[in-house]
């Protein structure tokens, strides 16, 4: 599939150099002294904690990011290959709440999230479950982290996402998915098993957390999609090119450090910026600007031949009506025109990463699907283009009976999950409902009938013993490991 280019490749070129002068002359602030001691010895200029990127160093760490590499799951047959031509979809990440029909909008539990993971396990079209699937807030913070990892582990034999805050919380992560491949910490190293999405301190920051992240996900060669959610108008310049060129500038500076840890560690380059809601100064997502700045994030890393993370079904709005349907669609179409290979919040996301819709997970399953099939686009060669079978049925005949229509029909045609084709009276005989019911009532069947076992016990038992000793002395009871 052709992928939209909205600017030149001279226009692309003085991005990357304008992002050059700022990390040069303005400079990025790192508040993490090993990261700082990394890049000095690297041959970066530091004064204090903030930290002078050479056009050299830079462009020597971007050659050596791999342009792809395979992200292992549990079931070798689910594994996703991430390169700068395909595109893989990710579930929902980060909101601390969750709503549905039957319960309404509440803040999320580790019911909620288990929940979730499920879903996603069995929605065809979702290819990698990401870490926060929704924020599980009766869970201590101290054990959250490797509470979702254990419950991804245990539910999803998908590709997962790990924890980024901080250097020994991202290293836990990374040795309970080797407990669960059969791996140890040494021969876990450079085979991608779990990912992470460390983020900047938008402008032009990071802290402790974000850049220890990038430290341990480095050093065992794990793949993490450096991350800015920058906003026009507000952390950067209002003007979009200005705000891709100071979110370049930070995204780079945490390429260049993962390069310098471990030369060839796989990056997914991931800007997610947007603008902000100039009337009330609040972050939006569901905008034309977002998806105008993914079109360029887009060509930005295919500049840099590096695969691409970007945002998918975004909405700001409350709940799941038509604004949520036609901002996710928008969005997601546009992470795809862009040449996204690694699209983050691919379902369920409404009111600006606050919450996640259950009912809105099979709707935009639904979308993605759509996607999917136009990102095949379509073969051209004598068979298709089916000129014998032209010929033979002629005029006023039907090709519905032809074998060349049972050998390609499959395969050529989408054949959605949840959207209604029949005819109006067969809708109407049925109950005359509205998708969001339908999706509804999908969604509690998955988990009525949600039966797999993706742990051995013994494996198992060692993931709960691993999680276990890693408990804090202040943490409050929960099952967090019992689910």
């Amino acid at each position: 599939m052709q992928r939209y280019q909205l600017l030149t490749q001279n226009e692309i070129e003085q991005i990357h150099e304008n992002s050059l002068r700022i990390m040069e002359n303005v400079g990025v602030l790192f508040t993490y002294g090993p990261a700082r001691d990394i890049l000095a010895k690297a041959g970066a200029r530091v004064d204090g904690e903030m930290v002078y990127f050479s056009k050299a160093l830079v462009e020597k760490s971007l050659k050596n990011v791999p342009p792809s590499f395979t992200f292992h799951a549990l079931n070798p047959e689910k594994s996703v290959e991430i390169t700068t031509k395909t595109t893989a979809f990710v579930g929902p990440y980060g909101a601390p709440n969750v709503v549905d029909m039957d319960n309404g909008r509440r803040p999320s539990t580790m019911e909620d999230f288990i929940n979730i993971v499920k879903i996603c396990d069995t929605l065809n079209n979702i290819d990698i479950q990401s870490h926060i699937s929704c924020e599980p807030n009766d869970i201590d913070v101290d054990i959250r982290h490797n509470a979702m990892v254990y419950n991804t582990l245990k539910h999803s034999d998908k590709p997962l996402m790990g924890t980024c805050c901080g250097y020994e919380y991202s290293r836990q992560s990374i040795e309970m998915t080797a407990i669960a491949f059969g791996e140890n910490m040494d021969t876990i190293k450079g085979k991608p098993v779990i990912a992470s999405i460390p983020c900047t301190l938008t402008p032009l920051g990071y802290d402790d957390k974000m850049a220890g992240a990038i430290v341990a996900y480095a050093e065992y060669g794990q793949p993490q999609l450096v991350n800015s959610l920058s906003m026009a108008g507000l952390t950067t310049p209002v003007t979009l090119v200005g705000l891709v060129s100071l979110q370049n500038a930070e995204v780079l500076a945490g390429i260049v450090l993962a390069q310098c840890v471990n030369p060839g560690c796989p990056i997914v380059y991931s800007a997610s910026g947007t603008n902000a809601d100039m009337s009330s100064a609040m972050l939006a997502i569901g905008t034309p600007e977002d998806a105008l700045i993914s079109l360029i994030n887009g060509q930005l890393a295919k500049y840099y031949n590096i695969p691409c993370r970007i945002s998918g079904a975004l909405s700001d709005s409350k709940m799941m009506d038509s604004q949520a349907a036609y901002e996710s669609a928008i969005t997601l179409m546009m992470a795809q025109m862009a040449g996204g290979n690694f699209i983050l919040h691919s379902a369920g996301i409404i009111d600006t990463y606050n919450c996640v819709s259950f009912e809105k997970l099979i709707i935009d399953n639904e979308i993605i699907g759509y996607i999917k099939r136009i990102g095949r686009g379509v073969v051209v060669n004598e068979d298709t283009l089916a000129y014998g079978v032209i010929k033979e049925i002629g005029p006023q005949n039907e090709f519905l009976t032809h074998k060349h229509t049972y050998d390609h029909f499959r395969t050529e045609l989408y054949m959605p999950t949840l959207s209604n084709r029949e005819i109006f009276d067969k809708w109407q005989a049925k109950g005359s409902l509205p998708i969001e019911k339908v999706a509804n009532a999908k969604w509690k069947d998955i988990l009525a009938k949600f039966d797999k076992t993706v742990l051995s016990p013994e494996t198992d038992a060692d993931l709960k013993k691993y999680a276990e000793s890693h408990r804090s002395s202040a943490e409050r009871p929960g099952c967090a490991f019992a689910c």
